[in-house]
């Protein structure tokens, strides 16, 4: 059997501190990062430090706090300091030599240079500087950073979430979810009884436990007046909400695509959606600018409020690469010169990777898969491992996936439609994890069994689900295809592609 992947996290100083609670105090981050520890032992994978550490915690005033933490690094491994690139200080920004952002900067160095597969931090800045640099599946919240470790070693996942429509006059608002949107806006009760809950133009959807308790909820309008150009209508995201206790569960992309997708169907032009840019709501700014969301201006009558707005129907000056232009206008959105390659996957991994598939398209024993069960199916950027001999994939590139039909050849069909984002072509299992991140759907054993083939890793984001699928017939009759697919191939014939292009832009 093949070695399992050792993968390598790097603490941030809060992180230590944390793990190692000082005069009996305690952090929110502590039990996901102490069964962050306990699995990472548990399967050999190593937990480390930097230099930068010690520097940090050197400064701290309390002599005998400083001492206590101090004690507390040596029980992890030390590694040794790269360089940093000229490239990620451009990214990250002018610091200043001996200073905690400088610091910040050396611990995401290491991860950079590959001396640890993993930065583990719940800093909200470093998080989205990482994201700027390119880090973001490397620089890993610490239930993040659990969830990986489940992924890799399942045992006995809980059932997948589910989106639910809800009317706005059932929902309870003794929830958890709610009290810090009461923080924002004191009047939010009062909001929901007496203008959401009689409105028929807004839409409202809740991610919920297996207890009924809302993990996340959206409410959107269809059709409301833009804060900013006075006379233009827009879709508007009241509430965009995730639990904190969700975290790492991508439940924020599964809102989203909802969200997305009946957009698609209304043929809205844009939505939009204000945010309250204080230190807290950085990562959710992120996450919009993510897909696709642009920061248009400040409510004249708010001091820190702002509107994100995403355009849905693509404009004469649209960007021409493919990738810029999926997230400018998507999901769904297919740039007209885009490559395209079909992707041909079993049905258990397919249930995984896309657990929200209609129904009727499901294969009965996907259903019930462990791989559909884990958090990456929820989200828009997902992760594909193949042992195809292709080296890469341009990115921005159409991936049609085709589901094949087990022990029925000739019978299977594309279903799913992805865009490519990165590529790598690997055969060692830990630089392969780092490169898929959080996206991964595979177990630590089943990675380094594909490595020793050699394996193209491909980063994609999730596009649509066709409302009737593409048999291998079509594919083959439209030139799409010369028979059913064994890897991952280019599409037949310029025709081919064509008739793809065509199919997906109408």
């Amino acid at each position: 059997m093949a070695a399992p992947p050792l993968l390598t996290f790097l603490l941030d100083t809060n992180a230590v501190i944390a793990l190692e609670p000082y005069a009996g105090s305690d952090d929110e981050q502590s039990p996901a990062l102490a069964d962050l520890l306990r699995l990472a032992r548990e399967h050999n994978h190593h937990v480390v430090v930097h230099p930068a550490n010690y520097d940090d915690l050197r400064e701290t005033a309390d002599e005998g706090h400083r001492a206590a933490n101090l004690r507390a690094l040596r029980k992890y491994e030390l590694i040794g300091e790269p360089p940093i690139a000229d490239d990620l200080r451009d990214a990250f920004g002018t610091v200043v030599d001996g200073l905690n952002d400088h610091r910040d900067l050396r611990l995401l160095a290491a991860a950079a240079a590959g001396a640890a597969t993993h930065l583990v931090t719940n800093d909200r800045r470093l998080l989205r500087r990482a994201a700027r640099a390119g880090l973001e599946e490397q620089v890993l919240r610490p239930a993040e950073a659990l969830t990986l470790l489940r992924t890799l070693y399942p045992d006995d996942p809980a059932a997948p979430p589910q989106v639910h429509r809800r009317m706005a006059a059932e929902l309870r608002l003794d929830e958890p979810i709610f009290d810090s949107l009461r923080r924002d806006y004191a009047e939010f009760d009062h909001w929901i009884r007496t203008t959401v809950a009689p409105d028929p133009n807004r839409r409202v959807w809740t991610v919920e436990d297996a207890d009924g308790g809302y993990r996340a909820i959206a409410i959107v309008k269809l059709s409301d007046d833009h804060p900013l150009v006075p006379g233009r209508k827009l879709m508007k995201i009241s509430t965009f909400k995730v639990d904190e206790r969700a975290e790492g569960e991508k439940l924020g992309e599964l809102l989203l695509k909802t969200v997305l997708g009946w957009a698609a169907t209304k043929r809205v032009e844009a939505m939009f959606v204000t945010v309250i840019k204080d230190e807290a709501k950085q990562l959710l700014v992120r996450f919009l600018e993510t897909f696709g969301f642009e920061e248009t201006g400040r409510l004249p009558d708010r001091e820190n409020e702002w509107v994100f707005e995403k355009t849905l129907q693509p404009k004469p000056d649209a960007p021409t690469d493919p990738l810029a232009y999926h997230m400018k206008y998507g999901p769904p959105a297919i740039a007209p010169r885009s490559e395209v390659f079909v992707v041909p996957i079993q049905p258990r991994w397919y249930g995984g990777l896309f657990p929200d598939s209609p129904a009727e398209e499901a294969d009965a024993a996907a259903l019930f898969d462990v791989t559909e069960l884990l958090p990456f199916g929820n989200a828009l950027r997902k992760a594909y491992l193949s042992n195809s001999k292709r080296r890469a994939l341009p990115q921005g590139a159409v991936l049609l996936f085709y589901k094949s039909a087990g022990d029925k050849p000739g019978s299977g069909a594309v279903r799913a439609i992805g865009v490519v984002e990165r590529t790598l072509r690997s055969s060692v299992p830990s630089e392969v994890l780092s490169f898929v991140g959080r996206r991964t759907v595979y177990s630590a054993e089943e990675v380094a069994g594909m490595c020793q083939s050699g394996v193209i890793a491909v980063l994609f984001r999730q596009d649509r689900f066709l409302e009737g699928p593409w048999s291998l017939d079509e594919l083959i009759e439209m030139r799409v295809l010369n028979g059913a697919p064994q890897a991952i191939t280019r599409a037949a014939s310029d025709e081919g592609r064509a008739w793809v292009l065509q199919q997906l832009s109408a």
